[in-house]
């Protein structure tokens, strides 16, 4: 029996060794791990020395993707980055520390290779290179943008500059400190704020980023919020007859935002320009979104109800007398309008008006049933709520007065006094236009329609009368009317025509 139990005993050992040993024999080498990364391409190339039966851990540095070469000694790394950090970064960034920059990342990747030792080649590149990274302070914010700076005191002073450029600074302190600006008497007219604010959050915290990256001063910071990273600046050199105006126009950007841009040469937006001046005239592409609401009042036309027409069998035919001249009203009206980094976005509302002198409606009698097409030699704008973006000679060769709706930016288009339609067609420059002949040797003009006029030539039109809708087709940058007065095909100026 003792026999049994003995023999017994050697079968079971043998059985387990022969389950077990496998685990204690080395791993064959894995072609798939061993050739995860190709060290011929990498930009400092490692022969493969030998082979281990054992995983081997490497250290793999990467840069945009592409391999730098893999690393033995990794304390060098670390001692490299401290040198470099107290030659060249720690009087600029002083009590703070240096990374690797944000395209180079340190990989550990397995394989049975063992490489030949380029540590010094690896570090020389990214010394060389100057692939760091510092830590700074960066602030991000719930749009997704990022900006690095070295002070945060710069940023806060950068961030109100900014705001000033969309805002009078008097205005934004008082709103800053949770106060209201004075409202408007009934016979007020102006503009008074009534609320501005950077609309995204933000947070602080710390970061590593490429010296690149991190805004030193107040002016890159505010460059940097401008514009972004990308951003490149714009200029322009003036030629005779520009004005600050018609430069702003030009350009598709406020006059706020070209004098803020060129404050040490531009000090009105009546300034005379001298030729040759370069000016900036970079379109905002800014990080952050300030956001003002304003309040406007402002006088504005009112205009009576259409001609009261008498028609008189004891007038030969053909004849008008006009018995009541028409005499147009006043009005204070009140706005509410949103501004977004100094451009309306077109959601301006008429929130209240007064009426200061009530418009005459004008009355006349004309022969024996004759429908009126002779204009009245009194004209309006060709819009209503008109807002001049281009006035008379805003750039060389401009001889029209170019009208927005500042309300409605794509409303209706109106005649400026009645008249015959003789054209309506389109263009390249000025889009589907409207010509009107007032039969009295006065000729309007309107531009830029969005689509063609509404009636055909031929149909008579009265003042007033809406003949089409705003629009930007041809050569334009925004909705508005190019608007003209002719006299016996004579370009007028038409801000000494409308109104009088």
């Amino acid at each position: 029996m003792k026999q049994f139990y003995t023999l017994l005993g050697a079968l079971a050992v043998a059985l387990l060794m022969t389950f077990i040993t496998p685990f204690f024999q080395p791993k064959a080498i894995s072609a798939n791990v061993s050739s995860a990364f190709d060290t011929d391409d990498a930009i400092i190339p490692q022969k493969v020395i030998s082979t281990s039966e054992l995983e081997q851990t490497h250290k793999v540095i990467y840069y945009k993707d592409k391999i730098i070469g893999i690393l033995h000694d990794e304390t060098k790394l670390e001692a490299m980055m401290d040198m470099a950090y107290k030659d060249r970064y720690a009087k600029d960034f002083p009590d703070t520390k240096l990374g690797l920059g944000e395209d180079i990342h340190l990989s550990s990747e397995v394989g049975y290779f063992v490489y030949e030792d380029k540590d010094d080649e690896i570090l020389n590149y990214i010394n060389e290179n100057n692939l760091f990274s510092v830590e700074a302070t960066k602030i991000e914010f719930s749009n997704g943008e990022v900006i690095y700076v070295k002070n945060l005191d710069d940023f806060t002073a950068a961030r109100d500059e900014l705001a000033l450029s969309y805002i009078d600074k008097e205005s934004y302190e008082i709103l800053k400190n949770g106060k209201t600006l004075p409202e408007l008497g009934d016979y007020e007219y102006g503009t008074r704020v009534l609320s501005a604010e950077f609309k995204e959050e933000m947070s602080v915290v710390k970061g590593l980023a490429p010296i690149s990256k991190i805004a030193k001063t107040q002016d890159e910071v505010v460059k940097i919020l401008s514009y972004g990273y990308e951003g490149e600046e714009v200029f322009y050199k003036t030629k005779e007859y520009d004005t600050v105006q018609g430069i702003a126009w030009l350009h598709n950007i406020t006059v706020a935002h070209l004098l803020s841009l060129n404050h040490e040469s531009l000090v009105s937006e009546n300034q005379l320009l001298k030729v040759g001046t370069e000016l900036n005239v970079t379109p905002t592409n800014s990080m952050l979104n300030f956001e003002v609401t304003k309040e406007n009042q402002v006088e504005e036309t009112v205009y009576p109800s259409e001609t009261l027409v008498i028609y008189d069998d004891s007038l030969r035919e053909g004849i008008e007398v006009i018995d009541t001249k028409q005499e147009l009203g006043k009005e204070n009206a009140r706005y509410q309008e949103t501004f977004v980094n100094g451009k309306s976005i077109g959601d301006g509302k008429k929130i209240s008006s007064v009426i200061t002198k009530q418009p005459i409606r004008e009355v006349k009698r004309v022969g024996t049933k004759v429908y009126p097409h002779i204009g009245s030699g009194h004209f309006r704008w060709p819009v209503e709520v008109a807002s001049i973006t281009c006035s008379w000679y805003c750039y060389a060769g401009h001889q029209a007065t170019d009208v927005q709706n500042r309300y409605n930016f794509y409303g209706q288009v109106l005649a400026s006094d009645r008249g015959t339609i003789v054209e309506s067609s389109y263009t390249g420059i000025n889009g589907y236009y409207v010509v009107i002949d007032h039969n009295n040797g006065y000729t309007t003009y309107y531009g830029h329609m969005s689509g063609p006029g509404f009636f055909p030539v031929g149909t008579v039109v009265q003042q007033g009368e809406a003949i089409g809708n705003i629009g930007m087709t041809g050569y334009a940058t925004g909705p508005h009317v190019h608007f003209e007065i002719r006299y016996q095909g004579q370009r007028l100026d038409p801000e000494t025509m409308v109104g009088r």
